[in-house]
C-alpha cells in the first residue's frame, strides 16, 4: 500500500478559513437558488433582460447559482477580513490606580 496515506497534513489557519468560507457560501447559494427559482422562472428573466444567448432553463439556473455563490463568497470574505485578528502584543494593559 501507499506509506504516505497514513500521514495527515494539517491545513494552515488561512486555508481552513477559505475552506469553511467556500463550503458555507456553496450551501447558502444552493438554498437561495432553490428559494429564488421556486418563485421566478429563469426564462422570464431572460426575456425581460433581452439576453438571446440563454435558451434553456438549466442555463438560467446555473447562471443564477453562480451569481448567488459569488455574492455569498465575497460577502463572507469581507466579513473574514473585517473580523478582529489576534493581537501579538501584551494580553492586557496594566491598570493605572
Amino acid at each position: 500500500m501507499n506509506e504516505g496515506a497514513d500521514e495527515t497534513t494539517d491545513w494552515s489557519r488561512d486555508t481552513q478559513k477559505l475552506a469553511v468560507l467556500t463550503w458555507i457560501s456553496f450551501l447558502t447559494a444552493s438554498g437561495f437558488t432553490m428559494l429564488f427559482f421556486a418563485f421566478v422562472d429563469p426564462l422570464i428573466l431572460v426575456d425581460a433582460l433581452n439576453i438571446a444567448a440563454i435558451e434553456s432553463r438549466n442555463a438560467g439556473y446555473a447562471i443564477g447559482f453562480a451569481l448567488f455563490f459569488a455574492n455569498t463568497w465575497i460577502a463572507g470574505w469581507f466579513t473574514l477580513r473585517l473580523c478582529r485578528r489576534k493581537r501579538t502584543g501584551p494580553i492586557s494593559l496594566p491598570r493605572k490606580d
